[in-house]
């Protein structure tokens, strides 16, 4: 992870080597195998801060940006929003506890890989609701045992040959660009205007089982974005859709207007029904610089708080409320293209 400039930016990048499935063929030997080229910006709220990083431990996985924590490899990604109403409230940390989780959610996937792990013989059975089940517990015992209080919305993404597999609860989101469509936005979970689903230290808090679960045949080239609701309560699907566009090569976009996605959950074809048309060069595609231009945008327009229009501002005035501009909150960016695994020998 590295600083960029003054303004508080922060940017991770990283070409994790993806792990081969048993056998040639990719998951279960049905399906072809698929790795994540992922890149990661956050740009805090309080951009006069340094976000945070008090470790507890130094092989900690997850980087906070003020209240939002994010990890990204070849294989998964997670965003969690700390929940800002705990601000003033005594021994409560929403920021600790959002990078805790995405820690243990890092540390879990992890331990599919570890032979010497029970969870290795389950790597093509890996579901992202069972791996948050377990990082929230672990996580809200770390916070009992330090007298800490908060909660955090989560998104989850795991990708196992071609299916990217994923939870999500809360007001996070993710989308999947493909062919420059949108091919699929998942939905907010909300008790009430700007009330999420949050896993949280209380006993009222939601769980991890009420979690939007779902899976998703992937392409090559597919572009998938995960944000905090930083990005999704300040940019239009148009926004973000116009955003990937102008960073994919001519043969990646769309052939006439960009369609975007409206329901209801969909099946994508998978890979041999919908073949991708062109090849994928790795260089062809900078998911930074997506990532960059999606955060920078959002950005921009939370800080208008007198022109700009949001679908904070839709949702704010849908309830009867006056409201104008962006919404100023930390955004995170996770953007990850889908790529051929690299040639391993075996997931050791």
């Amino acid at each position: 992870v590295a600083q960029a400039g003054a303004a508080g930016l922060w940017q991770g990048r990283s070409r994790v080597s993806g792990r081969r499935a048993d056998g040639a063929s990719g998951l279960h030997g049905r399906s072809k195998s698929f790795m994540f080229a992922h890149a990661a910006t956050g740009i805090p709220k309080h951009t006069e801060r340094i976000p945070l990083q008090r470790k507890i431990s130094e092989d900690e996985l997850a980087t906070s940006v003020g209240e939002d924590a994010f990890f990204h490899r070849g294989d998964a990604l997670g965003i969690a929003d700390g929940v800002g109403g705990w601000a003033g409230v005594a021994n409560a940390d929403p920021s600790l506890f959002a990078r805790r989780l995405m820690h243990h959610v890092c540390r879990e996937i992890q331990r599919y890989e570890d032979i010497d792990d029970e969870l290795f013989s389950a790597y093509y059975d890996a579901a992202p609701v069972d791996v948050l089940r377990r990082a929230y517990e672990i996580t809200a015992d770390e916070m009992s045992a330090r007298a800490m209080r908060g909660s955090s919305t989560a998104c989850v993404v795991v990708l196992r040959g071609d299916e990217l597999r994923v939870a999500n609860l809360g007001d996070c989101g993710l989308t999947v660009v493909r062919q420059g469509d949108m091919v699929y936005r998942t939905e907010e979970q909300q008790h009430s205007f700007n009330f999420p689903y949050q896993l949280g230290t209380e006993a009222h808090s939601d769980a991890p089982s009420d979690a939007q679960v779902f899976r998703l045949k992937v392409q090559k080239g597919d572009i998938v974005v995960v944000g905090s609701d930083g990005v999704f309560d300040n940019l239009f699907d148009e926004d973000i859709l116009e955003e990937v566009s102008r960073h994919l090569p001519p043969a990646m976009r769309a052939a006439g207007e960009p369609s975007l996605y409206s329901g209801p959950l969909p099946s994508l074809p998978a890979a041999a029904d919908s073949p991708p048309k062109f090849a994928l060069p790795q260089f062809h595609v900078d998911p930074a610089a997506i990532s960059d231009a999606i955060a920078r945008r959002a950005r921009l327009v939370s800080e208008d708080t007198r022109y700009a229009e949001s679908p904070f501002q839709m949702r704010a005035m849908q309830e009867g409320l006056y409201y104008q501009g962006g919404k100023r909150d930390d955004i995170t960016v996770v953007v990850a293209v889908v790529t051929d695994l690299e040639d391993a020998p075996d997931r050791r």
